[in-house]
């Protein structure tokens, strides 16, 4: 876990972070609302969907999320998905409001980040706060093609309204009501305790969201994701053999890309320098796929590249890799690595083959309780051929790793759970 000290940053890796807003329990201590605030290049929201809070619980694109801890109400989440987040949005700012008090009366206000596996990748705490009302613990921001945090530690003693207008939304509140006549004393009766005021009282509220993307901090059924690193490219041209240094020991995402339509060949390599993992094979024009790969026996991962071609590989951690999710529908093109983390369910899938009657083939991995792909329990779960395959198979309870090798051309998938 990284410390940050304010006005520091530190990149993070992107993939989908779990962001817990929280203090240490003080009887009398206010209550605290966490909010997200997603802002394009200008420094500015776009509208009221780009403030993401208890009342408007989801963006509208699902990359950003709120909820609430049901065991601790001195915490609140947002869950970012950094590599959905929407282009047009260049910083993501994680803020604070009190219903009453002050953010210095609080006790170590806190804002820690969790990627999917529950590793803390940053934590950050105020130490400086006094008689604000409102406050911007920090953001994060596109750099060099991934994502960094920045400490910001921006106090606001005219509150959220005065925070919010600061990036281009106003906050109003209803305008007061006459007051009543006077009427006879009711009789007291037991009423049940408030859980606080909604604040953004100015900004349209929405029904909650579907549930959130990642698995919350912890690892799922006993599967880790893989280890978590910052991404990064090799570039190349042709015929070569790469060595991912770079990359920890684990199950990581390889994402290649490769002009033209020529041939394309990706192997993994041994310990004895031969391959033992076909990880690519396609004659797809302006081929990009995705692959779930481990380093062979406990050494660097090394790939052996068959290509006429300029082409690029990019690693990742797998955690990066897209999800399913009952009732939406996914679609992409060439081979793909997918996670599902839901219970017993029927996959759809449809192939529009690119190169004439090729296999499409899927394979599910059980990955609960184990700690690589190599050891969980395999299943051939889509073998078809033809031009437009369609096929229907029964999925086992989740965490699964999907591995779509072979995929010749554009797809769709539907989920349906049981």
């Amino acid at each position: 876990m990284s410390h940050i000290a304010k006005g520091a940053n530190s990149y993070v890796p992107t993939v989908a972070l779990r962001v817990a807003v929280r203090h240490e329990p003080r009887p009398g201590a206010p209550l605290v609302e966490a909010a997200a605030l997603l802002l394009d290049a200008n420094g500015t929201a776009r509208g009221d969907a780009d403030v993401v809070f208890q009342g408007r619980p989801a963006h509208p694109s699902t990359a950003v999320r709120h909820a609430r801890d049901p065991h601790d109400a001195c915490a609140q989440w947002l869950e970012l998905d950094l590599p959905h987040i929407e282009a047009d949005i260049e910083r993501v700012l994680v803020v604070c409001s009190t219903d009453s008090g002050t953010v210095g009366a609080l006790t170590r206000p806190t804002v820690e980040a969790f990627a999917p596996n529950g590793v803390s990748v940053l934590r950050y705490t105020v130490t400086d706060a006094t008689t604000e009302t409102a406050f911007v613990f920090g953001e994060f921001y596109r750099r060099a093609g991934g994502w960094k945090f920045r400490a910001v530690g921006q106090g606001y003693a005219c509150g959220l309204a005065g925070l919010t207008a600061d990036y281009g939304i106003k906050v109003t509140t209803a305008p007061p009501t006459p007051a009543p006549a006077p009427a006879p004393v009711p009789v007291p009766v037991a009423v049940s305790p408030s859980p606080g005021p909604v604040l953004l009282t100015g900004v349209s509220k929405t029904s909650d969201p579907p549930p959130f993307l990642p698995s919350p901090p912890g690892s799922a059924g006993g599967w880790t994701f893989g280890p978590v690193f910052e991404p990064y490219t090799i570039e190349g041209k042709g015929r070569q053999v790469v060595t991912a240094d770079r990359v920890p020991p684990g199950c990581v995402l390889v994402e290649m890309t490769h002009e033209g339509d020529d041939y394309l060949c990706v192997e993994r390599l041994n310990r004895h320098n031969k391959d033992d993992q076909l990880v690519f094979n396609s004659t797809l024009k302006d081929f990009r796929g995705r692959a779930a790969v481990e380093p062979s026996e406990g050494r660097p991962l090394r790939l052996r590249i068959q290509a006429s071609h300029r082409w690029t590989l990019t690693f990742r951690p797998l955690a990066d890799a897209r999800r399913l999710e009952s009732g939406r529908e996914l679609t992409g093109r060439g081979p793909e690595a997918l996670l599902y983390t839901g219970p017993v369910a029927d996959l759809k899938v449809r192939l529009r083959d690119e190169t004439g009657g090729s296999l499409c083939c899927m394979y599910g991995y059980e990955v609960a309780g184990h700690t690589s792909i190599a050891e969980a329990p395999e299943s051939l779960l889509v073998n078809e051929a033809g031009r437009g395959a369609r096929v229907s198979t029964p999925l086992p309870q989740g965490p699964l790793l999907l591995r779509f090798i072979d995929a010749e051309g554009s797809w769709r998938m539907k989920l349906r759970t049981l």
